[in-house]
């Protein structure tokens, strides 16, 4: 399942996506990994989290980040959860551009939650499909 949580820059969409992590943690069987680019108050997330900063692997690319995701997946069966602030910020690519990752991600039987920053009449066609 794959769902997009939307909206301009400084409408809330990290605090919606943290707590969606906050929740996950308490209910999954599996692990749960949250994904952003920068280092952020980690204060705030259910120590059971894992927090990857990317900023640290020097991603700049979908395709890099894609790899980044499938490598993660393959050290690490065991994670149900997946969350991703700020995909176009980590990859640095355009809504467009995303869409393969998307659906890699959305034919997993992983959970994944993702921010994009945009309007809904400015994303892509593809991506109305998985909106929260």
């Amino acid at each position: 399942m794959l769902k997009l949580v939307y909206g301009p820059k400084g409408t809330g969409k990290t605090k919606i996506i943290l707590d969606d992590v906050n929740k996950a943690a308490e209910i999954a069987k599996g692990n749960v990994v949250f994904i952003t680019d920068k280092r952020i108050s980690s204060v705030s997330i259910n120590i059971n989290v894992r927090c990857v900063y990317t900023e640290e692997y020097e991603i700049n690319s979908v395709e890099g980040f894609n790899g980044f995701i499938k490598g993660l997946l393959a050290g690490n069966s065991d994670i149900e959860y997946l969350f991703i602030d700020g995909i176009a910020r980590i990859t640095k690519g355009t809504l467009d551009e995303v869409e393969s990752l998307l659906a890699s991600l959305s034919g997993s039987d992983l959970n994944v939650e993702m921010t994009i920053s945009s309007s809904k009449e400015d994303m892509p066609a593809y991506m109305l499909a998985y909106l929260k």
